[in-house]
């Protein structure tokens, strides 16, 4: 009975191709919507995520106006380094640049200051460490691995040539994996950004003087934005709830145009099926078996546009993440699950109805209908 089932599923799937692939397509087009939404959330999520831990218990100072993943776009003066040092509470400011020459990611750091944007437990693998104007570089472990680069090796920025002196432990921060570091002073002529810097990351005395220090460049300097891990992590969750509400308005949006495209598509194919559905019947099947088989025709058609939604967003993130050179989108398996146990909800709802018809349906009447 189970094979007579199946066998009569594929044989529609098999007679109306278009309308089936049309069904899926509602489902794959929802759920790409709602996967790719989703997948800026994991992105933030991860991105953020791999800047507290770098920046823990440190103040990040930045362009005023910018959210923090557009850190690599952040343009201050670097004559600001010197008032921001006079704060009290203040032990260190590390200005920093990013820049990105010929295609390679690059931070520039003053070479004393290295650890305090890779993190101590950062170390150099092989090699060592960079020294100001003798156009060196240490590179990141996954830029020195894809490129096959090791200590010695020369590469060309901007017609200049400049020697891998070192190559960095694996950090798993893509950020740093995936750039190259160089002096600070060597970056900012490099990139014709003299004078200029991305951001300061700053140090207090005690970290008790972190949201003194947060609160007075806020509110004294109008360039300027800083922010703790703390109050980082609170802009950001609040951001991801913003995307949650819109997630949520999309499958909301998604999984009613589905359903009803759905529910359709299976009261007219149980309508057409009649006769066979009255031959399963006249030969044993119950009402049971009946309403499952209809289920499982209409969860299959969903869970299927789902699968094709889910590759798409997987290839749009793997492209979008490839000319931003940053995990910006993320698929995870949580999303995954997430997609397929929706389509699955919606296919199992919307067949419902036509699933209650066809049980319900007479073998006589059934048998009679041409």
């Amino acid at each position: 009975m189970v094979k007579m089932m199946l066998e009569m599923m594929f044989r529609e799937f098999e007679r109306h191709k278009l309308r089936t692939f049309l069904t899926m397509l509602g489902v794959l087009i929802g759920i790409f919507l709602v996967t790719s939404v989703s997948s800026f959330s994991e992105g933030i999520s991860y991105y953020i995520n791999d800047r507290i831990a770098i920046t823990s218990g440190l103040v990040t100072v930045s362009e005023r106006g910018l959210q923090q993943f557009q850190m690599m776009s952040s343009e201050i003066d670097e004559d600001l380094v010197e008032d921001v040092e006079t704060i009290s509470g203040v032990e260190e400011v590390s200005p920093v640049l990013f820049a990105t020459i010929d295609g390679v990611s690059l931070t520039g750091i003053d070479p004393e200051r290295e650890e305090i944007i890779r993190g101590i437990t950062i170390g150099i693998e092989d090699g060592t460490e960079y020294t100001e104007g003798a156009k060196e570089i240490v590179a990141g472990y996954e830029f020195a691995r894809k490129n096959d680069y090791n200590v010695g090796y020369t590469i060309k920025l901007d017609e200049d040539e400049y020697e891998i002196v070192g190559i960095l432990q694996e950090s798993g921060d893509s950020d740093i994996d995936n750039a190259a570091m160089m002096p600070l002073s060597d970056l900012q002529e490099l990139a014709g950004k003299e004078g200029m810097i991305s951001m300061m990351m700053v140090k207090p005395l005690t970290p008790a003087d972190a949201d003194f220090i947060e609160q007075t460049i806020n509110d004294e300097f109008d360039d300027l934005t800083a922010a703790t891990d703390k109050s980082i992590q609170k802009s950001v969750n609040s951001m991801l709830d913003q995307m949650s509400i819109m997630t949520f308005a999309l499958g909301s949006i998604a999984a009613l145009i589905s359903g009803i495209v759905i529910m359709n598509v299976m009261i007219i194919a149980v309508r057409e099926r009649r006769r066979e559905i009255g031959t399963m019947k006249a030969v044993g099947a119950t009402n049971r078996q009946i309403l499952t088989a209809i289920l499982v025709e209409s969860v299959t058609i969903s869970v299927g546009g789902a699968i094709l939604g889910i590759i798409l967003s997987y290839g749009g993130a793997a492209y979008l993440n490839t000319i931003l050179l940053r995990p910006v989108a993320i698929i995870t398996p949580r999303l995954v699950l997430q997609g397929i146990l929706f389509a699955g909800f919606i296919g199992m709802v919307s067949g419902l109805a036509p699933a209650r018809q066809a049980a319900k349906l007479s073998p006589i009447e059934a048998l009679r209908y041409e």
